[in-house]
């Protein structure tokens, strides 16, 4: 499952619309589709489901010698042919679009600095080291620069809370030094809870280059730091991560005091200083000092498979409509990203529940379809690559889908199925479709197993990308738990009968819908709020947008889709939309938006420019609250 908290909270998704291969349902054929629900008689009881056969295959894909199924590794490689075998032992054929198991496309798999170095013009100028003095940021632009240098404060820009540390600087054609944090903390005058929106690194990038600035350093605020800004040379980036617009690089406090000295004025404590006492911005133009930097970022790029198995339905016209169901295989390698332990980034992070549990239930599921007769429509089993790094394996197979995507019916997804505790299973996204719920209540009915139905249209896993289609989906899981995205996430700890369990649910769902004389009919689900049930409570403001996660070499953020009902539907915005521009500032990568976002305040009026196709477009949006 991808990390929710990974994904910027308040930017959400809907999709496109599609076109039907069937007229759309009325609305009293709606209430009562598929037969099979509002039959009295139970849905027939699924084949007995392998605990064992379910931990053989936990156990085979979260081993060690997996590599943690991390992108670009021989251990990934190596499940793409465990997956493969299975499917074709369990009777399925192969189901890419040339004719092979592998649906390939390229991902990103590895960014690094490859260099970054730091100087300044002036007599006996201190050397500075890489690793302890200073550090490129990942997200940083490549590039030399050799500008004067500037020092702007905390790097805020608050109209509305009367606060801004570059008026009366000049910054044009600058290198600027900023401050992490605000001024005097939380008890500050940007201390309240819209302040938080300008503590994010990117904003203070994105603004200094607002202003002009061609390049920006970062330096701690507290007098004792222990470290670089921002926890610059930590890793455990995402190598998704888009380039910003300008270089930037974090400082330890002892460098950015010697570059302060240097320049010959006074310390940086004591313009630090200048600027909490009076609770006043303070810039300065630091004399005449120039600062040297340079940095270059290299991204690593390879090969990745969907893994696709496919079994023809019986009925000679529903056989060309599909069922999908899905579950990714990847997952964080050795932590180099994603990882909820960054102390132990290096350690093999295995995945067993994260996702090594509901790719052993595809493979369970083979089996299960494949010593049955067969249903009425044809079933398609695909094992996702990339969903770790942004959901890029659902969205390759939607956006180019090996058959018709308008002949896929319905989507069901399972991720993270293997800590049934309980009983209690959390199904989302029932309401994509009427009649779902009641399928998945039937498909329940006589297991040891009590069904909670949840929102959350845009659940952070792959279904996301086919409901952004207009496909209805369901997705099964079972819940968080300590142990996610962290080492100790082992097979041992995956509850295979309680698994077992799980996909006897799962198989009757699937089966009633491939059986059933309708397809299902996609209703989007109504909002509930500014959230999501997946999402933490939120704070700030709310727009209702969903970022295309797949990687690009475009400035912006391409739009997977919009929230209905959101601030950015009714201002025009839709999916395939790329935001170039936020309420006149550029923007260069999904973190840029983000901050630029979460700094503005509920109720503000912005501009928000897309390129939509060749044209360049301006929409005004009044930003909402999010709760």
């Amino acid at each position: 499952m991808s990390d929710p908290e990974a994904k910027e909270p308040g930017l959400e998704v809907r999709g496109n619309g599609r076109k039907q291969v069937r007229p759309r349902l009325t609305a009293f054929a709606a209430m009562g589709l598929l037969s099979a629900c509002a039959a009295p008689t139970p849905l027939p009881p699924a084949p007995v489901m392998s605990p064992d056969r379910i931990a053989h295959d936990v156990a085979w894909l979260a081993a060690d010698e997996r590599d943690g199924r991390g992108p670009g590794t021989k251990g990934l490689a190596a499940a793409e042919r465990y997956l493969a075998e299975a499917f074709e032992r369990a009777g399925f054929g192969p189901g890419a679009a040339d004719g092979s198991w592998f649906q390939s496309f390229e991902t990103p798999i590895a960014i690094h600095v490859k260099h970054a170095g730091l100087e300044i013009a002036a007599a006996d100028a201190p050397e500075f080291v890489r690793g302890s003095d200073f550090e490129a940021f990942l997200f940083s632009a490549n590039g030399q620069v050799s500008a004067p240098l500037v020092f702007a404060g905390y790097g805020i820009t608050a109209e509305n809370e009367g606060w801004d540390d570059y008026a009366g600087l000049d910054a044009k054609g600058k290198i600027v030094l900023v401050l992490e944090d605000r001024p005097n903390g939380r008890d500050g005058p940007l201390g309240n809870v819209h302040g938080r929106g300008f503590l994010r690194r990117a904003y203070k990038i994105a603004n200094a280059r607002g202003h002009g600035a061609v390049a920006v350093l970062l330096a701690p605020s507290r007098t004792d730091a222990d470290g670089l800004a921002a926890g610059a040379g930590r890793g455990n980036a995402s190598p998704t991560r888009q380039p910003g617009s300008v270089p930037a690089a974090a400082l330890s406090r002892s460098a950015a005091e010697r570059i302060v000295a240097a320049a010959g004025a006074t310390s940086l404590g004591e313009l630090q200083q200048r600027i909490d006492s009076k609770a006043k911005p303070a810039p300065s133009m630091l004399g005449e000092l120039t600062v040297k930097l340079s940095i270059e970022i290299e991204r690593e790029k390879g090969p990745a498979s969907n893994v696709i198995g496919v079994l023809e339905g019986s009925d000679s016209e529903l056989k060309h409509e599909w069922v999908v169901i899905g579950a990714h295989y990847d997952h964080l390698g050795h932590g180099e990203f994603g990882s909820m332990a960054p102390d132990q980034i290096g350690t093999v992070h295995n995945g067993a529940d994260d996702n090594a549990s509901g790719t052993a239930g595809l493979l369970e599921l083979a089996r299960a379809f494949g010593s049955q007769p067969r249903a009425r429509r044809s079933l398609a089993l695909v094992a996702f690559a990339g969903e770790e790094l942004g959901l890029l394996g659902s969205a390759a197979y939607v956006d180019d889908p090996p058959r018709p995507l308008d002949s896929t019916v319905a989507m069901l997804n399972l991720d993270m199925i293997g800590r049934l505790r309980d009983g209690k299973l959390t199904v989302f996204n029932t309401a994509s479709s009427p009649g779902f719920r009641r399928i998945v209540k039937r498909a329940s009915e006589g297991l040891p197993l009590d069904p909670i139905f949840a929102g959350g249209e845009f659940a952070p896993s792959d279904q996301s990308s086919f409901y952004a289609k207009r496909i209805p989906v369901i997705y099964f899981f079972t819940g968080l738990h300590h142990e996610y995205h962290r080492p100790d996430d082992d097979a041992a700890l995956v509850h295979t009968a309680g698994e077992a369990t799980v996909l006897a649910v799962v198989y009757r769902t699937a089966r009633a819908i491939l059986d059933a004389d309708e397809r299902p009919d996609f209703i989007g689900e109504p909002v509930q709020g500014h959230g999501s049930a997946v999402q933490s409570a939120g704070y700030g403001p709310y727009l209702g947008t969903i970022p295309d996660f797949a990687p690009t070499d475009q400035p912006g953020v391409r739009l997977q889709g919009v929230r209905p009902g959101s601030p950015a539907e009714k201002a025009g915005l839709r999916g395939g939309d790329r935001i170039v521009s936020f309420d006149g500032t550029a923007v260069a990568s999904l973190e840029e938006y983000a901050a630029m976002l979460f700094s503005a305040s509920p109720g503000e009026r912005v501009e928000i420019l897309v390129v939509r196709g060749s044209e360049r477009l301006s929409f005004m949006a009044t930003l909402g609250q999010r709760r």
